[in-house]
């Protein structure tokens, strides 16, 4: 029955997230995404060769492989790999209703990482936005937040 749920749900992860298709993606070429990807790595193994060399692994692809199952297996398993996670399964809730839980996982993913992108690109104009630098502090002084301010306040000096 799971191999039978796994099917239906869509490709696997591991499909997905081939070496290959991670190399065309162009994702290794970005040197912020290296840098955080590198981070994540164990410590003696930050460096952008050892993460090639994991992506590569054959352990990546059967945890790739474990996730799909577990994701595909029921709901209460989808829901504890979204609290894991922190994401929020409402992002999810179009896949999940159509019965693609891979989906809906991508997707909560998708939109976690969409808001932490944008709450940085703000927090980054904000920071070292120079025109608008000004009228930007004296916003964010209005809103009470007061750590944005002191990390404006520390690059103009």
């Amino acid at each position: 029955a799971a191999a039978a749920s796994a099917a239906s749900a869509g490709p696997p992860l591991s499909e997905m997230a081939t070496s290959e298709i991670v190399d065309e993606s162009g994702i290794l070429s970005d040197p912020a995404a290296v840098a955080r990807l590198v981070a994540l790595l164990p410590e003696g193994q930050r460096t952008e060769e050892h993460l090639r060399s994991n992506i590569r692994s054959p352990q990546v692809a059967q945890c790739l492989g474990r996730l799909t199952s577990a994701l595909a297996d029921d709901a209460g398993s989808f829901n504890s790999i979204i609290a894991n996670f922190q994401l929020d399964p409402a992002d999810g809730m179009g896949a999940m209703a159509g019965g693609n839980p891979i989906e809906a996982f991508l997707n909560c993913l998708l939109k976690d990482v969409e808001r932490k992108e944008g709450v940085k690109k703000v927090e980054e104009e904000k920071d070292g936005g120079g025109d608008g630098g000004e009228s930007k502090g004296g916003d964010g002084e209005e809103k009470g937040d007061g750590s944005g301010d002191g990390d404006v306040k520390m690059d103009e000096s």
